[in-house]
């Protein structure tokens, strides 16, 4: 004989837990489906590819304010371009690829000399790769490797201390390509 399974009384109930799954399937759309405002400074970041949030023609733009205003991360560590430990500010780049709802396999980042590398999309998920902004408590300048500095803890982990990582620090940073 079959066991008899649990009852639960009650079209309330079954209504409520119907919402709670809508709202939390929906919750983690929401923030990539947010309107991204136009920015009002000078653009020192683009986003193109395959976006669901855009603010201009084909892709997202985002000046420091808009930059900032997302949620923020830090830490200290040293480089091997740095003569010494510098603190670095920004957001992370996976955060800001769900801002704009980025799909695709990897994610194409070009300095402003147009050197590129390609990051798969399995290690902007699992590494806490920072778009740096600040550096010692100011933004970053152009002269100073800025204004979007691609960088990792390298002192807090040595496995980020390799020539394969070091290659996805990009400095000068102007486009993320979602592909």
């Amino acid at each position: 004989m079959k066991p008899a399974m649990p009852e639960v009384r009650g079209r309330r109930f079954w209504s409520m837990l119907t919402l709670g799954l809508l709202l939390s399937a929906w919750s983690s759309l929401l923030f990539a489906a947010a309107p991204l405002p136009v920015p009002q400074g000078r653009v020192i970041l683009t986003v193109t590819g395959k976006l669901a949030v855009t603010n201009a023609a084909g892709r997202a733009e985002f000046d420091m304010e808009m930059l900032s205003a997302l949620p923020q991360h830090e830490f200290s560590t040293t480089t091997p371009w740095t003569d010494q430990k510098h603190h670095f500010r920004g957001v992370l780049l996976s955060e800001l690829l769900r801002r704009v709802g980025a799909e695709g396999s990897e994610v194409r980042a070009v300095a402003l000399n147009d050197y590129y590398h390609d990051i798969e999309r399995e290690l902007v998920v699992e590494l806490p790769l920072l778009l740096a902004t600040h550096q010692n408590g100011q933004p970053m300048k152009i002269r100073h490797k800025g204004p979007v500095w691609l960088m990792l803890p390298l002192s807090d982990n040595p496995r980020f201390n390799t020539k394969r990582y070091h290659e996805l620090l990009i400095w000068q940073l102007k486009t993320l390509d979602a592909r």
